[in-house]
């Protein structure tokens, strides 16, 4: 009786490892898409020159795949302008930097843990 117990308890345990273990892997795949989205926003303001329609179709890209991106533009003399899925670019002629900034969730399903988290960078 006392083995049945033990091999249950064992079987119970290494499926909870298990489980936890591709939940974690699960949480790290949301962070490394969130980060390789960021990264391609960056690259393509910087390639496009910030032209409007590059920045507003990373704006709606980012919603279509629950991610809120919101970029805050500066021009040569020194003016702020954010862009968000709410008020899109219609001029960025004397763009010369933007602040990238993707909100995303990261889910550990087996736990019932969501987080918000926020990944922040600099196109030049």
């Amino acid at each position: 009786m006392a083995t049945i117990i033990k091999s249950f308890m064992g079987i119970f345990f290494f499926a909870l490892v298990v489980f936890l273990g591709l939940g974690i892997l699960n949480y790290q795949t949301d962070v490394n898409r969130a980060t390789n989205y960021k990264q391609d926003i960056i690259m393509e303001l910087q390639n496009s020159n910030f032209a409007p329609s590059v920045l507003n179709a990373c704006i709606t890209a980012g919603a279509g795949i629950d991610y809120e991106v919101s970029i805050d533009v500066a021009t040569k003399n020194g003016a702020h302008q954010t862009y968000t899925n709410q008020s899109l670019a219609t001029n960025t002629a004397d763009v010369d930097s933007a602040y990238v900034t993707v909100r995303y969730k990261s889910r550990l399903p087996f736990l019932g843990i969501e987080t918000s988290n926020s990944l922040r960078g600099f196109a030049r």
